[in-house]
């Protein structure tokens, strides 16, 4: 329990030192250089097309830091700590996954302004959309079968979710956050956290029980996408929450190789970078007893990188004359999404669903809690209360409700068949034809916000 609660205020303060240094950038970089590159490229187009290829490349340093650096970091803290798989992958490593969203919000709370809170609240949002509906599609598309999900985990993390996003609505009902608002949303990230491990505290000795920890994987999620027959993550738990196990991928297209070499290539600046900057944290690495470093630093790397894609973000906005809220939801969402994407992409393609789908999913409820009650939190004790227009995010609210109970009525088909059928037993998950159904409700639903926001 203790070390468990040094973990948490350890990334607390991890987020608060990312927090602090965005805020310089905020006063200092950032103004000049939006000021310059509006004034440098004065035709619209080609300030649009360098911006998104700008924040491409953005996105790709988020993915190569979170994937090699911030994930394995604390896989190796959790190892060390000996939290077991099944908790450490919905609870610590979600929080991985989340990183981009949650420093994003951290560095536009920094910014105090409320076009770049818009943009990042838009972006939690928008994630959101993404893993209830375009992850799922895309997985039931690339998968060799059904998705066949595991109910428990995938009920729990959607109800938590969905008393999150509940929070979230009744604390910014009147446009006013203050710290106990942000607090609330603290508190129901703590909530999940004892639904995930009091069952896991109160389970009964068993002498012939091993439990499984974290072990960090060798071969990362991004590197696996893209490389013909690498291994899959080198960890296993026959009941965890997305339990993987190692075996072998299936042989990729002739057309990926190309594609690998150009992203190969194009990522050498940031895989230098980090090489000198950042201890490896793998299982046979020298430096792996310096995870502590390693951990600290690359939240702060993922704080500049969210900063750098924030105002990015705005440079595009101006150009295309887009509103923010239609910004964060699409451009910022996408962007911060990249890794589970690729990972739940990678994942379904080898058969495995539950890792695929649900750790996207739980990777939400830390997005919303702590992507958007702790930099609330931090800035509301020293600067007084956020005022955040409500009315701006109604539509996304009521179009993400649409999304999770579309992807709740799809995955829970088979049960309510059961019940009204003469058919024995039910399965619980996703085919084919429900992906295509998301990914029309996916597209359809960003149709409407950009024509509506």
């Amino acid at each position: 329990m203790t070390s468990i609660k040094a973990m948490t205020l350890a990334v607390a303060a991890s987020v608060a030192l990312a927090q602090n240094a965005t805020a310089v950038f905020a006063t200092t970089i950032a103004p000049a250089v939006e000021t310059e590159a509006t004034s440098f490229f004065s035709s619209p187009v080609v300030s649009a097309i360098l911006t998104i290829l700008a924040l491409l490349y953005v996105f790709l340093g988020l993915a190569i830091v979170c994937d090699d650096y911030l994930v394995p970091s604390i896989e190796t803290l959790c190892e060390k700590l000996k939290i077991p798989e099944e908790a450490a992958g919905a609870s610590f490593l979600a929080f991985g996954s989340a990183a981009p969203e949650i420093l994003l919000n951290a560095v536009a709370t920094a910014e105090g302004k409320i076009e770049a809170m818009e943009s990042s609240l838009s972006a939690i949002l928008g994630s959101a959309i993404i893993a209830f509906a375009l992850i799922p599609a895309l997985c039931t598309l690339v998968a060799p079968t059904s998705l066949m999900i595991s109910w428990t985990p995938m009920i729990r993390d959607s109800m938590v979710y969905i008393a999150s996003l509940g929070t979230l609505v009744y604390i910014m009902n009147d446009s006013q956050v203050g710290t106990w608002q942000s607090g609330l949303l603290i508190l129901v990230y703590v909530g999940y956290m004892l639904i995930i491990f009091v069952p896991i505290w109160l389970r009964p000795a068993d002498p012939d029980r091993h439990d499984e920890f974290i072990t960090p994987a060798e071969n990362h999620m991004i590197d696996h996408a893209l490389a013909p027959h690498n291994p899959l993550l080198a960890t296993s738990s026959s009941k965890g929450y997305g339990a993987v196990h190692a075996e072998e991928g299936a042989a990729e297209p002739a057309w990926l190789e190309p594609v690998r070499k150009v992203i190969d290539l194009l990522s050498r600046p940031f895989r230098i970078l980090f090489a000198y900057s950042l201890p490896e944290c793998g299982v046979d690495s020298p430096t792996r007893s310096y995870y502590p470093v390693t951990l600290v630093l690359s939240i702060v790397y993922v704080a500049l990188l969210s900063a750098a894609a924030l105002y990015s973000t705005r440079i595009l906005t101006a150009a295309l004359n887009l509103s923010t809220e239609v910004a964060g939801v699409t451009l910022l969402a996408l962007g911060s999404q990249i890794p589970d994407t690729i990972a739940s992409v990678s994942l379904a393609r080898a058969g495995h669903a539950d890792a695929a789908v649900c750790n996207a999913i739980g990777s939400q409820v830390i997005n919303v809690t702590l992507g958007s009650g702790l930099p609330w939190f931090l800035y509301t004790l020293f600067h007084g209360e956020i005022h955040i227009p409500y009315e701006q995010e109604t539509l996304l609210f009521q179009l993400l409700a649409v999304i999770i109970f579309a992807y709740l009525v799809l995955n829970l088909r088979g049960v309510f068949c059961a019940c009204f059928s003469k058919a024995k037993g039910f399965y619980v998950g996703l085919s084919p034809r429900d992906g295509i159904a998301l990914l029309v409700l996916y597209v359809a639903v960003n149709v409407w916000l950009v024509i509506k926001l």
